[in-house]
């Protein structure tokens, strides 16, 4: 069953020179209605779904390992797509598939992670540009950082306007009116920051989120959230009450893998078990050999707790911290990425 919204336009015209008063239950935590997770403390059912692990094997990397069963499950030579060009194009053919479904309601995706440095822009970017190019559809990146992050660099946009500039000014029932308080990257998808300065966006709290989706929301069959390091603080918890699915992004370290686990169990515990159940985590700059984790018992580790881990190969063009040209990308990395985009749009599909 599709849940309502729990986000609906209010206010006045984008024209309007002052912002109208808040609403009633401005700044609350969204409720779901019939939907996968709530923010009420009640965690709705989940039907768990064992997906592909994109993992590189140092010891072996010529072998070719089984695929897990489940849907879109498929054989890889150490994970990294290393298939001849016939069933590398099949894959791909699938892929797009899976990516150009047909969206009955605006979904939202947020990237997040316990600190700086493990790649949640870097994600962020490459799935916007991966919907917006295979789709077609308006996707919406939106900057949830407070602390001014790299989302504008590595997106390569320059805006005049931020979340502040929208928030509060109610649906102006047209794209159109909203696009020039936007920003458009090089591969079409739209770019909105949470300030244009670190002050300006320090002041991006949960009311301002709330405020801006409400204007924003239903004109983006997609909206990928770029959030800010850690996991604390009503911020964090709006977006986690507004989203319908994660990607968790760490580094390949073990450190970073054991926080991530007790960071996914942190959020289960605090009302949202079926939305961590319907997440994914990222693991960001892997290398073909020399990984100072085993990935394989990772992914083990993280079964029954979310959908799956997933990796994406260190890439020298995502390491210089530069815009990003998905062009420039590698193709191992430019088909983990398509996988990892695929399979979290099911995922918030199906939310």
């Amino acid at each position: 069953m599709r849940h309502e919204d729990p986000i609906v336009g209010r206010g006045s015209a984008l024209s309007s020179t002052q912002p109208p008063a808040p609403p009633a239950g401005y700044g609350l935590t969204p409720q779901r209605k019939g939907g996968r997770h709530s923010s009420n403390g009640r965690a709705g059912d989940t039907q768990m779904i064992r997906l592909p692990t994109i993992t590189p094997d140092p010891l072996d990397p010529g072998t070719v390992a089984p695929a897990p069963a489940g849907a879109g499950a498929v054989q890889r030579r150490s994970g990294l797509f290393r298939a001849n060009p016939k069933e590398r194009a099949q894959q791909q053919s699938l892929e797009r598939n899976r990516l150009s479904v047909q969206i009955q309601s605006p979904r939202r995706i947020a990237v997040v992670g316990l600190k700086g440095g493990v790649g949640k822009t870097t994600l962020s970017v490459l799935m916007a540009g991966i919907y917006s190019q295979v789709r077609g559809d308006p996707v919406l990146l939106l900057d949830g950082d407070p602390t001014f992050g790299s989302l504008l660099l590595r997106s390569g946009v320059a805006p005049t306007h931020s979340a502040r500039d929208l928030a509060g000014r109610g649906d102006p029932g047209d794209l159109a009116i909203l696009a020039p308080y936007l920003a458009q990257s090089a591969n079409g998808t739209w770019v909105l920051p949470s300030g244009l300065d670190p002050g300006e966006s320090a002041r991006f709290d949960e009311a301002t989120f709330v405020a801006t989706m409400d204007v924003v929301h239903r004109h983006f069959p997609i909206t990928v959230i770029d959030c800010g390091a850690g996991l604390g603080g009503g911020l964090m918890r709006q977006l986690l009450g507004a989203v319908h699915t994660l990607v968790f992004a760490t580094s390949p370290s073990v450190d970073g893998i054991t926080a991530t686990y007790a960071g996914l169990n942190w959020i289960a515990e605090r009302g949202f078990g079926a939305l961590v159940a319907n997440s994914f985590v990222a693991v960001t700059a892997v290398r073909r050999r020399g990984s100072p984790v085993d990935l394989a018992a990772a992914t083990q580790r993280f079964e029954g707790l979310c959908r799956g881990l997933l990796s994406v190969p260190d890439d020298p063009h995502l390491r210089a911290g530069a815009r990003i040209d998905q062009s420039e990308l590698r193709d191992q990395t430019r088909d983990a990425m398509t996988q990892l985009a695929a399979a979290v749009l099911e995922a918030a599909q199906g939310a």
